[in-house]
């Protein structure tokens, strides 16, 4: 609670001010930072200084310490750093009232948090965390991402496609290759996929306001995706059922497990990055959950109008997870090797019952793929894997010529037909 926070922060503020002067100077905080395994540079640690000293005296006082730490607790500081994200790009008159009205439902919200965090899954205090979940947290907090770096990777990825297709409409255009017919195929295949400029919009809006957001907070970054990630298979079965009972078409009801096999797996995705405080700060919470709302209805219109279009908008989300957790593995390679796996990954990964993780993975045979779960750093490159999973089903659901049989369901038949031979 609010006490637990307070003595967490008086301690660390006298173990830091190593002088005993009362207040804090950059050397001490850059010191005291960098010995609990919280990589900083002195020019962060001058920003943070600057920020929190209030009264304009040298060195931060712990009152002033307090009163940083408790609007960080509170999601105000990840507000303003957004708002002021490369400039003041909202007024100051709009700004300011939308801070206060956000800090106002985050009160709200947290006094609901702290009343469901005993319901629904364990919580300690900051003042009862221990010291290896400190240096846990310590190395969580030195995770990067760089927004740049991620773009850079999706263009390359898509000028490789661009490049694959180039390829595959001369091999066309040549009718007397072996592989003519094969290219003809991929070029029919690829131009169904290919994304209108109607849902190109709201996708790099979607993924600049990500950038904007969750600059340099990967994990809380993740979890934000993983909420709303579940969203489309959820309004996706929800049309089905609706189609059917409407009586305009019956789908297969295989259609229907594999988009819930893929939500569950969002799911689990999701408790992964709770365990890991994606969740932690207020702020975080309240656009995720009402983001996932707002993108499950109007998901919904768009596949009522066209089911080709909603799973092309998800073949590109999920696309765009794939280049993130990709880039964020290669930048933090070695610190993700060094931390373990969270439980909630390991009783998913290695579970017995495995029926629904093969269920959504169409373009594979049941029980052929089998994750390790060694370290953290395994567990994101099962979500990468996971996610590029979901890009060849979204894809399958754009070009499939019959209707899409789940992985379990054709092994079943595969069996009952050489059972009968």
């Amino acid at each position: 609670g609010e006490g637990g926070l307070r003595e967490a922060v008086s301690r660390a503020h006298s173990t830091m001010d190593r002088d005993g002067s009362g207040t804090l100077s950059v050397k001490e905080v850059y010191e005291g930072l960098n010995s609990v395994g919280i990589g900083v540079s002195e020019e962060e640690v001058q920003r943070m200084v600057a920020a929190a000293d209030r009264d304009g005296v040298d060195g931060v006082s712990e009152e002033e310490l307090q009163a940083m730490m408790s609007d960080i607790a509170e999601g105000k500081a990840v507000m303003k750093t957004a708002f002021r994200q490369k400039g003041a790009w909202l007024p100051g008159f709009l700004a300011r009232p939308l801070v206060g009205l956000l800090e106002m439902v985050g009160r709200l919200d947290a006094k609901q948090d702290q009343k469901l965090q005993g319901k629904v899954r364990p919580y300690k205090d900051a003042g009862e965390v221990d010291q290896g979940m400190q240096g846990l947290q310590g190395k969580l907090s030195q995770l990067v991402l760089e927004n740049d770096a991620v773009w850079k990777r999706e263009e390359n990825r898509r000028e490789q496609i661009r490049a694959a297709l180039d390829r595959a409409k001369e091999e066309k255009a040549a009718s007397h290759s072996p592989g003519a017919a094969d290219s003809g195929e991929l070029v029919s295949k690829l131009s169904q996929t290919e994304s209108p400029g109607i849902i190109l919009g709201p996708y790099f809006l979607l993924c600049w306001l990500l950038d904007v957001l969750f600059t340099n907070r990967p994990i809380q970054r993740f979890w934000f995706l993983e909420n709303v990630a579940r969203m489309p298979y959820l309004s996706y079965s929800t049309m089905l059922a609706y189609y059917e009972v409407l009586g305009w078409w019956r789908a297969s009801s295989d259609v229907r497990l594999i988009h819930f096999a893929e939500e569950w797996n969002e799911v689990q995705h999701l408790k992964i990055m709770e365990a890991l405080g994606g969740d932690r700060l207020w702020i975080d919470r309240f656009l995720a959950r009402h983001a996932a709302i707002f993108y499950y209805i109007i998901l919904n219109h768009v596949w009522l109008f066209s089911p080709s279009i909603a799973y092309n908008f998800s073949e590109l989300i999920e696309f765009h997870a794939v280049d993130t957790y990709g880039e964020f593995l290669d930048a933090n390679e070695e610190l993700l090797k060094s931390m373990p796996a969270p439980q909630e990954a390991i009783d998913y990964y290695e579970s017995e019952d495995l029926f629904l993780f093969d269920e959504f993975q169409t373009g594979r045979e049941p029980a052929t793929r089998r994750p390790r779960v060694k370290n953290l750093y395994d567990v994101f490159m099962n979500i990468r894997d996971d996610e590029l999973e979901h890009v060849k089903t979204m894809f399958q659901c754009q070009t499939a010529e019959a209707q899409i049989v789940s992985p379990n369901s054709r092994k079943q038949k595969a069996e009952r037909q050489a059972g009968a031979k």
